[in-house]
């Protein structure tokens, strides 16, 4: 794995600081490996939008930047963009589309050169950018997004938790066969023809192939709790998922207990977990105070009387 430099210009300490440590997070997430650097020798730039033009006005202007805006401003004009405060995911997918537009000399001493930007669409750079719509604050988020495929265009609506999609495009990622952009804002209404799915739906869906770990800034020793059901239609009621969903809306429970109390395989919770944290129906803590694993008896008394009354009415017994 090759290393790229990074050097900060007229940020805080406190947010260096921070960027610093989810680099740690994130590294083996990306394609390549993080270092920081004075700004002289780095590769990429973190620059503070106030001192964007003074960059530009020094020997540091032919270096690529990210510009770090403060959420309470405009996106600034410029190719790579990060607002603050930001969290894991989004600087995340910052650095690997810097990544993709920008190759490192083979001697990794000069500054990037210009490739082209690798063919858009892989299933994690769809879900990232899910993600991030999801998460972006009410009043700085698009009413819709779009994403495009070889079987049709996808919208997404984050403030009514719907996607909308053709059939063939529907059954297509029934099929688990598509591979989709990432979103964008979109500012013409929803064609006819569209039908409104659960945004669930589409977060299981396009996230089946990526279920052998938590995404990376979920917590492990979290304790994880549901806001409210997923859709019932992407479940396909599995006995495993419903009894998840009953655990998970009762109370916040960490992933040893739920695996033993669903009797879900690890995979499976973890595409769960997943699905329901880009969809943002996901509920994480980390624990405060050690705490003795509960026991398994006690809960599956405690729990058996609701999920087999979920299963009666469900039609599953």
């Amino acid at each position: 794995m090759r290393t790229q430099r990074l050097g900060f210009v007229g940020l805080g300490d406190d947010t260096v600081s921070a960027c610093l440590s989810m680099l740690k997070i994130i590294d083996g997430r990306s394609s390549v490996h993080w270092d920081q650097s004075v700004p002289g020798d780095a590769d990429v730039l973190m620059v503070a939008c106030d001192q964007q033009e003074q960059t530009r006005q020094t020997d540091l202007s032919d270096k690529p930047c990210i510009v770090v805006y403060p959420t309470t401003r405009d996106r600034p004009a410029s190719t790579f963009t990060l607002p603050h405060p930001f969290r894991v995911m989004q600087l995340l997918d910052v650095l690997d589309e810097v990544v993709r537009t920008l190759a490192t000399d083979s001697n990794h001493d000069r500054p990037s050169a210009i490739i082209q930007p690798a063919k858009p669409g892989s299933v994690a750079d769809f879900c990232a950018s899910l993600h991030r719509v999801i998460t972006t604050k009410p009043e700085q988020r698009s009413e819709l997004y779009c994403s495009n495929s070889e079987e049709g265009q996808l919208l997404v609506k984050p403030a009514s938790h719907r996607f909308y999609a053709r059939p063939a495009l529907l059954h297509a990622l029934n099929a688990g066969a598509v591979t989709l952009s990432q979103l964008a804002p979109y500012t013409d209404p929803v064609p006819e023809g569209m039908a409104a799915r659960p945004l669930f739906e589409l977060a299981w869906l396009t996230g089946a192939n990526h279920s052998d770990g938590l995404l990376p800034w979920l917590e492990p020793d979290s304790q994880f709790q549901l806001s409210r059901w997923p859709s019932a239609a992407a479940l396909n009621k599995s006995r495993p998922l419903l009894s998840l969903c009953a655990l998970m809306t009762r109370r916040a429970l960490g992933l040893a207990q739920l695996q033993t109390l669903s009797k879900c395989d690890k995979q499976t919770l973890y595409h769960f977990l997943n699905a329901c944290e880009v969809s943002g129906l996901l509920v994480s803590e980390r624990r405060t105070t050690a705490t003795q694993p509960t026991p398994v008896p006690v809960e599956s008394q405690r729990f058996g009387g609701l999920i087999r009354g979920l299963r009666t009415r469900l039609g599953l017994s």
